[in-house]
């Protein structure tokens, strides 16, 4: 019986483009704002973007759109969770003693100011995007919107949702 093996050079990279946007929104209502002024229809998806990163359980809100016209996908998720952190610091005595901290824990770590991500995959040029950009950083509530060269990411791997 053969085994098949698959090299690393048989993956295909995940083409796609990136937008940070800095907007200190909720989620949902980041959501209508880029459905309301780039003509989208972001929806909120069945299942939250979920990493563990050390001891913690973070879940990140991920909105999808699929347009059909132009056989693109759009995804914006969210680059901050925040939670609460708890460690014990004295088990033994008659009351347990725990310390509870605010936490915040992002996505990709090499943008930690980024508060979300729109993604773009399919076939759109630098040009679309650029125009995108553009109309993002016109939505009164964000603060800053700019593309990322993907390429330069760290964590690509953390941006692939399926």
């Amino acid at each position: 019986m053969h085994a098949h093996r698959m090299m690393l050079e048989d993956i295909e990279e995940e083409d796609f483009k990136l937008i940070a946007i800095y907007a200190n929104l909720e989620p949902y209502k980041m959501a209508f704002l880029l459905n309301r002024y780039l003509n989208l229809k972001l929806m909120r998806s069945r299942f939250d973007v979920d990493f563990n990163h050390k001891d913690v359980q973070a879940m990140y809100a991920l909105f999808t759109y699929k347009d059909l016209s132009s056989y693109r996908d759009y995804s914006l998720v969210s680059n901050k969770f925040k939670g609460e952190s708890r460690k014990i610091l004295n088990a033994g005595s008659l009351f347990l003693e725990e310390e509870v901290r605010p936490l915040e824990v992002n996505l990709i770590l090499q943008y930690k100011k980024v508060d979300f991500f729109l993604k773009i995959e399919e076939n759109i040029e630098d040009q679309q995007v650029h125009q995108l950009v553009s109309q993002i950083g016109r939505i009164p509530q964000v603060q800053a919107a700019y593309k990322i060269h993907v390429d330069h990411l760290k964590s690509k791997q953390n941006l692939i949702f399926e």
